[in-house]
């Protein structure tokens, strides 16, 4: 091999040194984008299945919430009634109360504390809370409550809608008894005004029941769907 040949050579290895290098670096910087984006799309995906589970739990709380609400709210025209019936009051006294009582029930949602999530569910009022009489007596209740659900991780829910029908009879418990009483005072057989009453109410769901104790008759009228009464002595 000649002298021109080796230094050819030579020269051809002093010139591919710098390509082998650029290409070194290339496939490390390759490698290096590869660890990076697989650790980014490992990191997202650890990312997604931890907010995915605090939605979860922002959804379970706003329905368990929910469901807590509108039992609380049957509830409290149950007693609202109850409470104001005995005191012989008015519709807008039963209205406030059960506004009152489902209030006291909201303040101890408030109240309740629950690690990473935030749960704001501001009072009831008229605007938010609609209470329909209905003919029997009873209260169609609908309505709206801008509540918030927030969870540390971001997911957030809002609104709660609030829908139940009372099965107490507040005014027509009251009407059935005060009408007995009038039949009773001129009733030549209160067994068989007794009978006549039942069979006349059986239909709505209240029994009536008349006694008479040393000349005093007594009339009780008894929800038996909704387990509430009234006595009415004469």
């Amino acid at each position: 091999m000649g002298q021109a040949e080796i230094r050819r050579l030579r020269a051809d290895r002093r010139a591919s040194a710098p390509t082998l290098a650029v290409f070194t670096i290339f496939v490390i910087l390759c490698a290096s984008v590869a660890i990076v984006t697989f650790q980014s799309l490992e990191e997202r995906s650890v990312s997604a299945i931890i907010l995915e589970s605090a939605a979860d739990v922002v959804r379970a709380t706003a329905s368990q919430v929910g469901s807590e609400l509108n039992s609380a709210l049957e509830s409290s025209i149950a007693a609202a009634m109850y409470d104001v019936g005995l005191r012989g009051g008015t519709r807008e006294q039963v209205e406030q109360c059960v506004r009152e009582y489902l209030n006291t029930h909201i303040s101890g949602i408030n109240a309740y504390p629950r690690p990473n999530l935030t749960v704001v569910v501001p009072p009831c009022d008229e605007n938010s809370l609609a209470l329909d009489w209905l003919p029997d007596g009873g209260i169609r209740a609908r309505g709206y409550i801008d509540a918030r659900f927030e969870h540390v991780m971001g997911p957030r829910a809002f609104g709660l809608g609030l829908r139940v029908v009372s099965r107490p009879r507040f005014e027509r418990i009251k009407h059935v008894a005060e009408l007995s009483v009038e039949l009773a005072a001129g009733a030549a057989s209160l067994e068989e005004l007794e009978r006549a009453l039942n069979e006349n109410y059986a239909c709505e769901g209240l029994a009536v029941e008349l006694e008479n104790e040393d000349d005093m008759i007594s009339v009780t009228v008894q929800d038996t769907f909704g387990a509430r009464g009234v006595l009415v002595p004469q």
